[in-house]
Parts: structure tokens; sequence; C-alpha cells
């Protein structure tokens, strides 16, 4: 017996594409600079950097949950 064929998958739109792109340079430059900053010993500014990281990644999950 076989399967019925998958519906068609609907077209991203492109605000989702941008804030996709913009929250994974952000998130990536910013976990760069954290890294720079911890081996350079400046937890001072390494700590900051590490939550802007992680505030690029929570709007990416809101991002793609207002997508679905």
């Amino acid at each position: 017996m076989e399967e019925p064929p998958p519906p068609p998958l609907q077209p991203v739109s492109s605000f989702v594409v941008v804030a996709r792109i913009i929250a994974v340079s952000g998130m990536s430059i910013a976990v760069a600079a954290a890294i720079f900053f911890f081996v350079g010993g400046i937890w001072q500014v390494g700590l900051p950097a590490l939550g802007v990281a992680l505030l690029f990644l929570a709007i990416m999950f809101l991002v793609e949950r207002a997508a679905a």
C-alpha cells in the first residue's frame, strides 16, 4: 500500500530569510568576540558578548516560531 505524497512546502517570506541571516551573523560575530576576549583574559567584555550571542539565539527562536 502506497502512502499519499506529502503536502507541498510553503515558501518562506523574505522577512524570515533576512531575520535568519541577521540572527546567524550577529550570533557568530558575538561568539567570536567572546572567545577573543576570553582568550585575552578580558572577562568583563567577554561575558556581555556572550550575552549578546544568547540574545541573537533567542531572536532566531522567536522568528522561527512566528514563521511556523
